[in-house]
């Protein structure tokens, strides 16, 4: 199947519209990327943490905040999908997001050591951690008793919490007592945006929280960088061997002017790269060379069919030749990825790699013709002038 037949486009003398093109792209991408300080890194990067959670009903940016804000949790970022009462919140990496130590001072003395419930004021902060089956240290000065909770209930008017343990509490506590709890920040999360605000609250089960640390983050970091960097090492020595030195060239300029452009975009746009997102550009690297490839397989061959021909017109007829298997490739894989990005939300991992595929899909197509291509023509140009 043909979709475009006998076309005779003058790719070759066109090149330098298409460099000049690919340069005010990768311009405006620079200055982005330099606007907002470097690449927009994701949690998987940069540690901090990420939630996703669905609400009973629609929840607005600013209630989420002030949620938060009680938490102490103020500079974060949020998502939302009206159409499914979805939110994605995202925190980069505080010290505070360590396990915490949190103490709810008790109400009242409860009485002696075989006491089995302690009283907390209904409006004592992070409250809502004392939940049952969670295991506490009871502390008053140095006594500590380690002890279960059973049960959680408010009082009948309303202005204490009992709580009930599964033993007794085995010291004798004053009204200086303290229940000292070891949350996690998804634990202090996920409580809180169950215990949702006015009139909202996160559905049960649909709290999902991903923890990632500084650490993790930088190796995570370096480990895509050598991803990408060691690919394009390999793919220059491949095509070397393959072809020509002078046609692996072109093609590590075409995959380095993709991946280019590509960042560029998500910093026009504030997209998060994570891990997904440097799936995402080696799937557009793997998809330029093949491109490309397919390109520089016609140019060999008519290389060598048409001997004594003008280069120029072997690569122009070479990518004309190439044209509608390039752009019935795209087509398809870009119907693919178009209907993915459409149907995920916007703050989801699978909505970031479907753009960066659709993307790379199109400036792959586009450097295959007028970057990869072109450059052979200089290298021959200047072969042909240090010989003269």
């Amino acid at each position: 199947m043909e979709f475009l037949k006998n076309t005779n486009i003058d790719f070759i003398n066109k090149h330098r519209t298409g460099f000049l093109v690919s340069t005010v792209l990768i311009t405006i991408g620079i200055v982005f990327l330099m606007f907002h300080g470097g690449p927009n890194f994701g949690i998987d990067f940069r540690g901090g943490v990420k939630v996703e959670a669905v609400f009973d009903r629609t929840v607005t940016e600013d209630e989420l905040k002030t949620k938060l804000a009680e938490l102490g949790y103020e500079d974060v970022k949020i998502q939302l999908d009206p159409n499914e009462n979805r939110a994605f919140v995202s925190m980069g990496h505080r010290p505070e997001f360590q396990e915490q130590t949190v103490n709810i001072p008790i109400l009242r003395d409860p009485g002696d050591a075989t006491a089995t419930t302690l009283h907390v004021n209904s409006t004592a902060e992070k409250k809502h951690l004392l939940k049952p089956g969670e295991t506490v240290e009871l502390i008053d000065g140095d006594l500590q008793q380690r002890n279960e909770i059973l049960t959680v209930t408010p009082t009948e008017d309303g202005t204490a919490i009992q709580v009930t343990f599964a033993n007794e509490v085995g010291i004798d506590l004053t009204e200086n007592a303290t229940i000292q709890i070891q949350a996690s920040i998804g634990g202090i999360l996920t409580e809180a945006l169950l215990e949702g605000g006015d009139g909202w609250k996160a559905v049960s089960d649909s709290v999902n929280v991903t923890e990632v640390g500084p650490s993790v983050g930088r190796d995570l970091k370096w480990s895509a960088l050598w991803s990408v960097l060691s690919s394009i090492a390999i793919l220059l020595i491949y095509i070397s061997w393959r072809f020509e030195f002078r046609f692996a060239i072109g093609a590590i300029a075409a995959l380095v002017h993709d991946v280019l452009i590509t960042l560029g975009i998500f910093a026009v746009f504030s997209k998060e790269i994570n891990l997904p997102t440097v799936a995402a550009f080696l799937t557009i690297i793997g998809y330029s060379l093949n491109d490309t490839i397919v390109v520089f397989d016609r140019i060999r061959e008519n290389g060598i069919s048409l001997r004594g021909t003008e280069y120029t017109e072997v690569l122009n007829r070479s990518i004309n030749q190439s044209l509608s298997r390039t752009v019935i490739t795209s087509i398809t894989t870009l119907f693919v990825v178009v209907v993915i990005f459409a149907l995920s939300s916007s703050g989801e991992e699978i909505n970031t790699f479907a753009l960066a595929l659709i993307v790379g899909v199109l400036i792959g197509t586009y450097s295959s013709v007028f970057i990869a291509s072109p450059i052979l023509h200089i290298w021959h140009q200047r072969q042909h002038q240090a010989k003269a």
